[in-house]
């Protein structure tokens, strides 16, 4: 959908208080001033984080008392236990970038800045974007194995919070060190790959933590295909080359960068068993099977994106 969608007045956000960096304050003081000016109405969820918390059962009751777009304020996580209650439907997701990096929020092109994320929720496009599902969890940008979840699962909220994405570089250093390539067993739309590598990326979108690191060519979000990015460095001046190659655009050139692209489903498991992240954060271990769903949640766009 590229036309601009009539602004709903009535709003419903997810706010998460200790993401990344977040002031719930101030949050709310720019939502509230926003709302003064676009006439909208903004209901306010504060999560918890209690083991019995529900979010994607309160973004349901929300919208079934006629929410008509629903905000996730936080990071990749949150956005990902948002956008669990809106795939196949018709109310869009918006997002309030708070977390530690905001990747979804830059694959999408959403502003990072507070009020202009506000502004954005009473002037948008919707674009359709394909999930991947595991079990009942959804998810909207990446999964891995590998390096990047035992960065993810090594990096404490206390250094996210203060030192924010050079939290995970630092992990990443000391984890890269020690760390020795797993045997992955793959399986993509019934064609199976035995290998060795550090990292899998299963990626629906082209960035990796920061704008300037793009995981490969072509990784949309809203193209039906989800793109598996595997790395099987060794050594650190192999990751060194491999994240040159990144920055540079050359990861076809690199002979330890191999992709493969799933339109139905894909089985990931390793020997031994590895934590799997899901949109930034630990979801579970190896094995996984995971089911693609295309075009399967309307997020909210900058009019001018795409």
């Amino acid at each position: 959908m590229n036309a601009p969608v009539n602004p709903p007045h009535h709003l419903f956000a997810v706010l998460n208080p200790v993401g990344g960096r977040c002031d719930p304050a101030r949050v709310r003081e720019a939502l509230e001033a926003h709302c003064g000016r676009s006439g909208q109405r903004c209901e306010l969820y504060e999560t918890t984080g209690a083991a019995d918390e529900d979010v994607p059962a309160r973004v349901r009751e929300a919208v079934a008392g006629g929410a008509g777009l629903v905000i996730a304020i936080g990071g990749d996580g949150t956005v990902s236990e948002v956008a669990q209650a809106l795939a196949d439907g018709p109310v869009p997701l918006a997002v309030i970038p708070t977390g530690t990096a905001n990747v979804f929020a830059r694959v999408m092109g959403i502003p990072l800045e507070l009020d202009a994320a506000c502004a954005l929720l009473a002037g948008f496009r919707v674009r359709a974007v394909d999930a991947m599902q595991s079990g009942e969890q959804l998810y909207v940008l990446h999964l891995g194995a590998g390096l990047s979840s035992l960065m993810i699962r090594d990096t404490d909220r206390a250094a996210k919070r203060r030192f924010g994405r050079l939290a995970y570089v630092w992990t990443a250093a000391r984890t890269l060190s020690g760390l020795q390539p797993h045997r992955f067993d793959i399986v993509v739309d019934g064609a199976r790959h035995r290998l060795r590598a550090k990292q899998v990326f299963i990626a629906n979108g082209g960035i990796w933590g920061i704008d300037a690191v793009r995981i490969g060519p072509g990784i949309e979000p809203d193209d039906g295909v989800i793109d598996l990015c595997i790395l099987s460095g060794r050594t650190f001046l192999d990751f060194a080359g491999i994240g040159w190659d990144f920055l540079t655009g050359q990861h076809h050139r690199n002979r330890k960068v191999r992709y493969l692209k799933a339109r139905r489903s894909i089985a990931l498991d390793s020997r031994p068993g590895l934590p799997v992240q899901g949109d930034g954060e630990i979801v579970g271990r190896t094995p996984m099977e995971i089911g693609i769903r295309p075009a399967a949640v309307p997020v909210a766009v900058p009019l001018g994106d795409g």
